[in-house]
């Protein structure tokens, strides 16, 4: 198979669980680069959180972010592909939050926008701990709730990622938003729900990128861990989950690499790009 792009989601999967990348999988994606090898950044993640550590590699051109919502040309500075919420959509997602005590955490035309209430109580809303630095480091907090709303209601909003107060609300809300849209709704983390527009997901955002640069579906080689993947693994010619990834996952994937903190991305770029996997095995 002629790989020709690789598509790599974030977290779970090109960072390891500190959050960090790893010496061992920059090396393994420069390598990548250099064979010719278009790699993409694929996330859930806003444009504006993407780790400098991957951004800052020679060749990392393109990313698709917001679980597909957005796809830019990091070279020009320049959206490829837009898919955000409508404001029809929006209005009825505000009002059936209205019954549920959560965290928003609202993607906005590339920007990640939150009350500065619930960025002071990161613990009560069960944000993992390893992410509350980053959390404050990358949200933009807007202090009073009204406010809050009025600036999502005049922007273009990629995304929600919502975390819970009472993590039984997690599954109440997944089920009405169900019930009572169309929306996609995803996760990445086990506290987590990723709302986007009904069409917008990792797939439609890699299919899109794929079209603008010519390459079938069958030259791509995607790599992830959670829900928000599967769409992405099952558009791609080359499905590549994580050891530490969900069953559902793992079950569509062509390849079952390591974990995230066993370096699992340079694993599979060794076997599938750079041929060369027996080395990485007799280093290890």
């Amino acid at each position: 198979m002629n790989i020709k792009l690789l598509a790599l989601d974030m977290d779970g999967t090109t960072l390891g669980s500190d959050i960090s990348v790893a010496q061992e999988t920059k090396a393994a994606i420069s390598e990548a680069v250099a064979s010719g090898v278009i790699v993409v950044p694929t996330t859930g993640r806003v444009l504006q959180e993407l780790p400098e550590e991957i951004t800052d590699l020679s060749g990392i051109d393109y990313a698709i972010t917001s679980n597909g919502a957005r796809v830019t040309d990091m070279c020009r500075n320049k959206s490829i592909y837009t898919n955000p919420l409508s404001k029809a959509e929006l209005k009825r997602i505000l009002e059936i939050f209205e019954d549920f005590d959560l965290m928003l955490d609202a993607y906005v035309e590339g920007k990640t926008m939150v009350t500065k209430y619930s960025l002071d109580h990161l613990a009560e809303y069960n944000v993992p701990r390893q992410y509350w630095d980053f959390f404050h480091e990358t949200r933009k907090p807007v202090a009073d709730a009204s406010a809050y709303k009025d600036y999502l209601l005049t922007h273009e909003v990629e995304k929600f990622n919502i975390f819970f107060r009472n993590m039984a609300d997690r599954e109440r809300l997944a089920a009405v938003l169900t019930q009572q849209t169309k929306l996609t709704i995803t996760s990445a983390v086990e506290n987590n729900l990723e709302i986007n527009n009904p069409t917008a997901n990792k797939a439609d955002g890699l299919k899109q990128l794929c079209q603008v640069l010519g390459i079938k579906p069958q030259e791509v080689m995607a790599v992830g861990d959670s829900n928000n993947d599967y769409d992405m693994l099952s558009y791609a010619g080359l499905a590549v989950a994580m050891a530490n990834g969900i069953d559902r996952v793992k079950a569509i994937a062509d390849f079952v690499t390591k974990s995230n903190d066993e370096f699992g991305v340079a694993w599979a770029i060794d076997k599938y790009i750079l041929k060369n996997e027996a080395q990485r095995a007799q280093a290890s």
